[in-house]
């Protein structure tokens, strides 16, 4: 039986575990739950694997990987390397998510320029000029989580190119990936409802 995962396509930690499902070669059963739903929002979205529940995407995403990969090179086991991809997924979660929760609510913020530009700092800072990827040399579940977070901040405010080429460079990479198709309904659905289409 296949994984079960409950999600609304419109939010970006539901696309991270779409985005390391299909890295994984794993197909999901897709439940797509209505934005009108009454749904605890904290709880989308949620995996149901042979009866065991988990939700929360940083989580989802660790036990996809753990359960479904062929190696530990999308979350390492080597803990100096494992620890940068947690500090990532912490900033995400903390951070990114936290932000864009706020931004996506129903009720629109005038000064959202300054704090996602803040954030777009942060990232770029991620990067140096031998890793590519947000948490090194190759591709690992901070990427895969950090990417739908990102690119759904960049509906609102747009990267600048020569202000944080880093960050385009990490992004225009992650889009020519097979895995990247995921990202793309969400985000478009996301301009839908901001109206930014």
């Amino acid at each position: 039986m296949r994984p079960k995962l409950y999600m609304s396509e419109i939010c970006p930690s539901a696309r991270a575990v779409v985005l390391t499902a299909k890295v994984l070669q794993l197909t999901l059963e897709v439940k797509e739950v209505p934005t009108d739903q009454k749904w605890n929002q904290n709880s989308i979205p949620t995996l149901e694997d042979s009866g065991y529940v988990i939700w929360d995407s940083h989580a989802i995403i660790a036990f996809l990987v753990g359960k479904y990969g062929q190696d530990d090179s999308l979350y390492p086991r080597d803990n100096r390397r494992r620890s940068i991809i947690d500090q990532r997924l912490r900033f995400d979660s903390g951070v990114i998510s936290f932000f864009a929760k706020t931004i996506l609510n129903p009720i629109q913020y005038d000064d959202n320029y300054n704090t996602i530009a803040e954030i777009y700092e942060v990232v770029e800072h991620f990067f140096d000029e031998n890793n590519p990827w947000i948490a090194g040399d190759e591709l690992t579940i901070a990427d895969l989580s950090l990417i739908p977070s990102i690119t759904s901040l960049d509906v609102v405010v747009p990267i600048d190119e020569k202000r944080f080429p880093k960050l385009s460079r990490w992004i225009k990479r992650a889009e020519g990936m097979a895995f990247y198709e995921a990202n793309k309904n969400g985000l478009c659905k996301l301009r839908d409802v901001l109206n930014r289409c």
